[in-house]
């Protein structure tokens, strides 16, 4: 029985991946690239996406801690940014779904400031992802855990490994506690994130996966199952894993398809791998 239901399942991904990719980022973006959000669009009707949702990168409430200072949209972008994706939704409106929202980033600390962003677009919540890229070392001390994997490892060598993934689990058990309320987007970004460089170390990583989805399931959100994972030289799978998507589908969570496309060809990338070894 449980064979029949886990091929259920995945037969259902399988159709899904055709119709919706709910993770898109676009020129707004300062580490994307340069094509038009139009350029998406197009890309999609192309590939037969009926329904493509942009996520940019909120602007930050803390001082960008990268190198390149290029981790989310800059402020004065956001009213722009959400002209087009409506003028967009008009315009391809015979032709696919078109929705605008944010990746919203928990950032420990900084709670207030984050429900107030949220709260000045609640009209963008229902479309938009909650993502932890940041760790809280210290007061006004920030780490992006995706940066590079020379920065990742640099952190690991003067914080520790344990350091690093107990930050991370503690993060996003707090991101999952609905810290916004009714505010609070219900799509939890790529879970898996801390381990985008694993390939790089030997570690094994110590997170408490299955108190993880149950806190997914308890407070009911939806997993970003995000393809860009395969592109990544150190990661190579999804965020989450396979066996991280069959616990949560046997826990019933629902799963959000997303490329998290940076370019237009990486629309809908990779989603045919939801059936690997299925």
């Amino acid at each position: 029985m449980k064979n029949t239901k886990e091929s259920f399942v995945i037969l259902y991904i399988k159709e899904a991946t055709v119709l919706d990719d709910n993770h898109v980022h676009t020129n707004y973006c300062p580490h994307g690239s340069r094509y038009l959000m139009e350029e998406y669009v197009v890309e999609a009707i192309e590939k037969g996406v009926q329904k493509l949702t942009f996520t940019e990168h909120a602007p930050l409430v803390i001082d960008d801690p990268t190198p390149e200072k290029d981790s989310a949209m800059l402020e004065k972008d956001v009213s722009e940014y959400i002209e087009e994706g409506k003028r967009l939704k008009e315009k391809y409106k015979e032709k696919i779904e078109v929705n605008i929202g944010f990746e919203v980033d928990f950032i420990e600390g900084k709670e207030v400031e984050t429900a107030a962003f949220l709260e000045r677009y609640s009209d963008m919540v229902p479309y938009s992802i909650l993502s932890v890229h940041f760790l809280k070392f210290d007061e006004n001390d920030y780490f992006c855990i995706d940066y590079s994997k020379e920065a990742f490892m640099e952190k690991a060598e003067t914080a520790g490994f344990n350091k690093l993934y107990q930050l991370y689990e503690d993060t996003l058990l707090s991101a999952l506690s609905l810290p916004f309320g009714e505010l609070t987007p219900k799509t939890i970004g790529h879970i898996t994130l801390i381990n985008k460089f694993k390939r790089a170390y030997v570690f094994e990583d110590p997170i408490e996966w299955n108190q993880i989805l149950r806190k997914v399931q308890n407070n009911g959100y939806q997993l970003d199952y995000n393809f860009a994972g395969f592109d990544k030289v150190d990661y190579q799978e999804s965020y989450p894993p396979e066996e991280l998507v069959k616990e949560a589908l046997e826990l019933s969570i629902p799963l959000s398809l997303g490329s998290d496309a940076h370019q237009p060809k990486e629309v809908g990338r990779h989603f045919e791998r939801s059936l690997v070894d299925g």
